[in-house]
């Protein structure tokens, strides 16, 4: 899903305000992520969505990641945000307050690791955000996660900025199984606890309809 030359991500969370205008939703956050995805500094966005979310703040239903590809992590954001083609006037639209954001974050990326082998195309991810812990416990957890064959990538982040109050920590686990959901539950039944770490979101998503061939 993500290029080579990935430095870190923005991360997203998202509900729908209203339920019954989920086409309309859509609509809107596909034109805006697209007018933000600007080459050198976001390389690409892909949504993914768990349906059988709340939609609370602790049960978000959207997920959306942006690639972030500058050096500098850090100055990805402010320099999109402050861009004078930033596309303010989208505000305007009436579907732009079906948004209601649970968090919104940029993380640098820390590490990555790959399963061997072969993989089809990502059809769902399982994020972990948490606090407290050190790079190498989830370094190490990960690996356990890969070896299950249920998920060929992990990626770790550690925050730059964000709100509100964002996790420390985003780890994103991605699977190419037709089922991303059993996938997702299936791991998360057998992952080991860490006294270390204090867990804030452990939420699985499948792959919304809007991928744009990153």
């Amino acid at each position: 899903m993500h290029p080579s030359r990935r430095t870190g991500v923005r991360f997203v969370l998202t509900n729908l305000s209203d339920p019954s205008r989920l086409s309309d939703f859509s609509d809107w956050y596909d034109t805006y992520s697209t007018a933000i995805t600007v080459p050198g500094y976001l390389a690409n966005h892909v949504r993914f969505e768990n349906p059988d979310a709340g939609g609370e703040k602790d049960s978000p239903r959207f997920a959306t990641i942006y690639d972030i590809v500058s050096s500098d992590p850090a100055t990805a954001w402010p320099d999109t945000e402050h861009s004078p083609a930033y596309p303010t006037r989208l505000f305007s639209d009436r579907r732009a307050s079906l948004i209601s954001p649970a968090l919104r974050a940029s993380y640098a990326l820390v590490g990555s690791q790959l399963q061997p082998g072969r993989h089809g195309p990502v059809s769902g991810i399982h994020v972990i955000l948490s606090s407290g812990g050190g790079d190498t416990e989830r370094q190490h957890h990960e690996a356990q996660v890969l070896q299950t064959g249920l998920f060929y990538s992990a990626a770790r982040f550690r925050i730059i900025e964000g709100s509100p109050e964002p996790a420390e920590w985003l780890e994103v686990f991605e699977t190419d199984d037709p089922d991303p959901r059993h996938a997702c539950l299936r791991v998360t039944s057998e992952m080991p606890s860490a006294s270390q770490i204090q867990l804030q979101l452990s939420e699985s998503f499948r792959l919304s309809g809007n991928d744009n061939g990153a």
